[in-house]
């Protein structure tokens, strides 16, 4: 195993461990409904960043670069995506479908999986890691270059796969402790709203 690659799987540990959207949303649908739909969350999460690993491993993540405008478009979408996840996770409105459909109850599991893949796809900055970081771990004279940045994408693939299912196991196991702190409740809507005013303040200041 090189230093190379070793450099890689640390960048990778520390990039899928750093706190984002896809976390707190595996954390937000753990605790509200149970770890099954956690783990799906997070199986939706890595289902969009693998879209992004074949868009980079045959080169149509360049369009970013050479279209700018694409990402901020990508961008955009993805802060106003993150204000209706704020809306649909507010106590207050989680509390108001719990009493319609019995509390509890978790949605069906195409929902959980789905706004995952929703999060991450419109989340371009997953994409801009595949262009601008990962070449640079990726072996110059690799041949063929296509299948070095399909194999090392998977195992970012699979390395954000083990941290988010760690965060929904564990924000199940500590769901009756969490829940017995109702401010809990505002933590994800909260950072997931404060997150898209960021964006869009960066996007149009």
């Amino acid at each position: 195993m090189t230093y190379g690659f070793l450099s890689f799987l640390l960048a990778v540990l520390i990039i899928n461990a750093s706190p984002g959207p896809a976390m707190l949303y595996v954390m937000n649908q753990s605790l509200r409904h149970g770890v099954r739909t956690g783990l799906k969350a997070a199986a939706g999460v890595e289902f969009g960043v693998f879209f992004y690993v074949l868009l980079a491993a045959f080169g149509l993540m360049l369009i970013f670069k050479e279209v700018p405008l694409l990402y901020r478009i990508v961008q955009v979408a993805g802060a106003l995506y993150l204000l209706y996840l704020a809306y649909t996770c507010w106590p207050r409105r989680a509390a108001a479908g719990a009493s319609a459909s019995g509390e509890g109850t978790p949605p069906p599991a195409r929902f959980a999986f789905g706004k995952g893949v929703l999060i991450n796809l419109s989340n371009p900055k997953i994409g801009l890691f595949f262009v601008s970081l990962l070449p640079q771990f990726v072996p110059a004279d690799a041949q063929p270059a296509w299948l070095y940045f399909l194999i090392y994408g998977l195992v970012f693939n699979i390395g954000g796969i083990l941290v988010n299912m760690t965060v929904g196991l564990a924000a199940h196991n500590l769901r009756a402790f969490i829940q017995r702190s109702s401010w809990f409740d505002y933590v994800p809507p909260v950072l997931f709203l404060a997150i898209a005013v960021l964006t869009l303040t960066r996007e149009f200041a």
